[in-house]
């Protein structure tokens, strides 16, 4: 596993396994951490949850003296107001945040928290995805202004442009590793035709229209957030017509798969999509409040996650965008209860440790 989290679950590990009563106990007992639960073997562990800087770090003096003057801690406050959208790389956890109207960031391997996109001239109106390429730009979709604008990894203004007038309801972005293609989610309008995904250039020239209102290979309804994944391909969460599209770097349709229903491998209320290195699909489903992971031919894997009121590791009232990081990292985000998910993927060995002695 990755450094970059490693303090963070020793911590986690430490507040599960802590000295509670012998109730408390009986009730982190039914918290489950691991993914599928042992005597299975676990293929995902939960690390962190990712809402305030308490979250990152541990508290210094001056914050523990404020906490016990005052009764409050300011590294316990919420950093953001609804994780519209996620995405990470290198340690960098980035939140679009549209009640906040910012792009907030949680640095681990710094233990800082920043905020961007708060300033003129290049203030966000509401930024409603994001998405990173292989040389760290953050690429940001502004809906309410319609348009695209890039900034560097630490929030610096790189460059902007903006979305044509044919542009019903932008609503998701995805980026090439180079930063040679930006893909942007039409959702479309109510009756029009208008579902589409256009590609651009790196300087917001068009290149390619993907899609038109429809049910058949290529086509969209109420199209909602788009991935690159392996060799370049691009991942298309066609939410309306229940199913994921997959096309390749020319455009060319590919394959799909899901179907609307309450079934294994179904899609009710589809929301997120995410990539991993690997090829592995996920999908998150506000319905069943759970993630499903497909391999890179929509076979069906497993499931991560349960509709909860409590909101502990792995429960969910609004699930929402998902991403997943080059470190094997996944990041899940949950509206109604305003947190974002970490969890990494167990190897053979990392996986043997939670197995039962034979």
């Amino acid at each position: 596993m990755s450094s970059i989290f490693a303090a963070l679950l020793l911590v986690l590990i430490a507040l599960l396994g802590g000295c509670a009563g012998p109730q408390e106990k009986a009730d982190e007992r039914k918290i489950q951490t691991l993914w599928p639960e042992p005597p299975e073997r676990p293929r995902y562990r939960f690390v962190t949850f990712l809402r305030s800087l308490s979250d990152i770090r541990a508290e210094d003096e001056d914050e523990r003296l404020q906490r016990v003057l005052t009764g409050r801690s300011a590294r316990e406050e919420r950093i953001y107001g609804s994780p519209a959208d996620v995405a990470a790389r290198n340690g960098r956890i980035y939140i679009a945040d549209p009640l906040q109207n910012a792009i907030v960031v949680f640095d681990v391997p710094r233990r800082k928290v920043f905020r961007f996109g708060v300033r003129e001239p290049n203030r966000l109106q509401r930024p409603a995805a994001l998405a990173i390429d292989g040389l760290g730009r953050v690429y940001v979709l502004d809906s309410q202004a319609k348009k695209v604008m890039v900034f560097d990894g630490l929030g610096l203004y790189q460059s902007e442009f903006r979305l044509e007038e044919d542009f019903a309801k932008p609503v998701g972005i995805a980026v090439d590793p180079a930063g040679e293609r930006i893909y942007v989610v039409d959702r479309g309008s109510l009756n029009g035709d208008d579902h589409k995904v256009v590609v651009f250039g790196p300087s917001g020239e068009r290149k390619l229209v993907l899609g038109s209102r429809g049910e058949g290979p290529g086509e969209f309804s109420i199209p909602l957030t788009a991935e690159v994944g392996p060799d370049g391909a691009l991942v298309v969460l066609d939410a309306g017509n229940f199913r994921v599209q997959i096309f390749d770097r020319e455009g060319t349709f590919v394959r799909q798969f899901g179907s609307a229903g309450n079934g294994l491998g179904q899609f009710s209320r589809p929301r997120g999509l995410a990539v991993d290195g690997e090829g592995r699909i996920y999908v998150s489903d506000a319905n069943f409040n759970n993630l499903q992971i497909f391999d890179w031919d929509g076979q069906l894997l497993m499931t991560i996650g349960r509709p909860d009121p409590r909101g502990a590791p792995g429960e969910f009232s609004l699930i929402g965008q998902l991403a997943a990081d080059a470190s094997g990292y996944l990041y899940v985000a949950d509206l109604f209860f305003r947190k974002v998910e970490v969890y990494d993927h167990l190897s053979d060995a990392q996986a043997a440790r939670y197995m039962p002695a034979r």
